[in-house]
């Protein structure tokens, strides 16, 4: 292989780059409750919203924040899974959550708000 070409060069490595994205750092944010830091979390490239809220909850349990999870609406003690209770926002002040099966790397984002899933009552 000969670099003779600087512009093939460049294209080389970028072309290399891409192939090797293999973790996203996310930010999550929890509204509406006492606890304002942010989570950061590393994912895989290929992780979805769904994953991405799993991970949240994951920690948000096992860092001890409070109020405890199995508080809220559809959480852990409803037998289901704790993640269940919860949606992913791009902001707080959005009304539409975003779809569990979106690729989190297609997003354009990697800021999101965790929030209770609204109930089936409230809805």
């Amino acid at each position: 292989m000969s670099f003779s070409n600087p512009g093939n060069k460049w294209e080389m490595i970028l072309e290399t780059t891409a192939r090797f994205i293999v973790q996203l750092l996310s930010t999550v944010c929890t509204t509406n409750w006492t606890e304002d830091d942010p989570q950061h979390l590393v994912l895989s490239a290929d992780a979805t919203v769904a994953d991405l809220v799993r991970a949240a909850v994951a920690a948000y349990v096992r860092e001890g924040r409070r109020p405890p999870i199995h508080q809220h609406p559809g959480g852990a003690a409803d037998g289901g899974d704790a993640a269940d209770g919860f949606e992913l926002h791009f902001s707080k002040y959005s009304l539409e959550s975003l779809r569990p099966e979106e690729k989190v790397l297609d997003l354009g984002s990697r800021n999101f708000f965790l929030c209770a899933r609204r109930s089936a009552a409230s809805a």
